[in-house]
């Protein structure tokens, strides 16, 4: 009687990681179809997980009814919300009319400009090459009876020459270029531009708003069944809890800190939509690494169709902001955190790759500690510790980090 085969340790590796690897992409597939479902309710968790402890404390110190608690601490969630609501709304209403007014016109004059010169910088060089090649020619008779005869010579090769390399049209219609032509496609091109980005703010606007009322629907809920007696056992949920809890909270104050400084920049300088700029700081501060770029470079466009004429004003809009975010971004945030939730840079890329292409920006927002929560998880089985290790940039055999 023959014995089964046993695979060895390699083989029994290799196939636990094929099959984590399609488990992964039916997750996937999973999550993005069902995402308009998940995105309010994984927002909800991390909302109740950050809030939890002012219940706890309500109930647990000051001896209050789970009711009356459950209902302050809604209350406190559901006007915070509302104001990001309103405050977003009224800048998205100011976006759309300075974009389809204020804006447009001013574009539209930068572009006749830049259009004007390039035309007169065309026809330079032809008129310059007329005026040195044409011949001076005396005024009076006096003049060419007392200007001496110069010596015979042969011009006519040297006229055909400047004749030859004078261009009979200038260097954009040498190359097929229509300038009038270019400029209207331009300006068109411009004016589509503004109104796409003033209606996908919009939507955006209206999307959040929406998704914001199923997320306080879940947040009731996640509040209304926790007991805040019972004490929690589970190991696994307790450090996730923790981790993702001291994460999200040192990340809220750091961007509200950042979009607060920003803005007042901003407004100092008397940028327009300061505000506006203002509050996409503080969100897309939550986006590791790319977010602070992004909300660095987005009042740019602005700064030049207001300070067009003042480039030290544009180059302040743009650096003092940048400086502001590196400072607490490169240096603040990395003290607070501490250990922070052990993802490799490399790691944090992938999963704001992975998660933006699911969900969007909010899965932007979302992918670092979603990716923090796996990583806990996987730690916690043997079979998926070497996974859970790369994550943190621990290769197998050793701990050696990926450079």
């Amino acid at each position: 009687m023959s014995t089964p085969l046993q695979p060895s340790d390699e083989q029994a590796k290799v196939i636990t990681g094929c099959l984590l690897l399609l488990s992964i992409i039916a997750l996937a597939g999973v999550f993005y179809v069902t995402q308009a479902v998940l995105v309010p309710f994984v927002i909800a968790i991390f909302i109740a997980t950050i809030v939890t402890p002012l219940v706890d404390l309500l109930v647990l110190k000051w001896k209050m009814p789970q009711i009356i608690a459950i209902s302050l601490t809604l209350l406190l969630v559901l006007s915070f919300g509302f104001l990001i609501c309103m405050t977003l709304i009224y800048s998205t209403q100011q976006v759309i009319y300075k974009a389809e007014n204020q804006y447009s016109e001013k574009f539209g004059i930068f572009i006749n400009s830049v259009f004007e010169a390039a035309k007169e910088a065309d026809d330079l060089p032809v008129r310059k090459l007329e005026e040195d090649t044409k011949e001076p020619q005396p005024e009076t008779l006096d003049q060419i009876e007392a200007t001496p005869e110069a010596p015979p010579t042969v011009t006519v090769d040297d006229g055909e020459a400047v004749a030859a390399e004078k261009p009979e049209i200038g260097w954009f219609q040498k190359m097929g270029i229509d300038l009038d032509t270019l400029k209207k496609a331009t300006m068109d091109y411009m004016r589509n531009s503004l109104k796409s980005i003033a209606v996908s703010t919009m939507q955006s606007a209206l999307n959040f708003t929406t998704t914001s009322f199923f997320v306080a629907i879940f947040v009731i809920f996640l509040l209304a069944g926790r007991d805040p007696n019972a004490v929690v056992k589970n190991e696994i949920y307790f450090e996730i809890e923790q981790k993702i809890r001291s994460y999200i909270s040192t990340k809220l104050v750091l961007s509200l800190i950042t979009g607060t400084l920003v803005g007042v920049t901003l407004k100092l300088f008397g940028l327009e939509l300061a505000l506006v700029f203002a509050i996409l700081t503080f969100l897309l501060n939550f986006i590791p690494s790319v977010g602070s770029v992004i909300a660095t470079l987005l009042p740019i466009p602005v700064a030049f169709a207001q300070f067009s004429d003042s480039p030290w004003v544009i180059a302040g809009v743009i650096l003092i902001p940048g400086a502001i975010q590196m400072t607490i971004g490169n240096g603040i945030e990395p003290k607070l955190m501490g250990e922070g939730l052990q993802l490799h840079p490399v790691t944090v890329l992938l999963a704001l790759s992975f998660w933006t292409l699911l969900w969007g920006p909010i899965g932007a927002i979302l992918a670092v500690p979603i990716t923090a929560a796996i990583r806990i998880v996987l730690m916690r089985f043997e079979s998926g510790r070497t996974a859970g290790n790369l994550l943190a940039g621990i290769l197998p055999g050793g701990s050696t980090t990926v450079a």
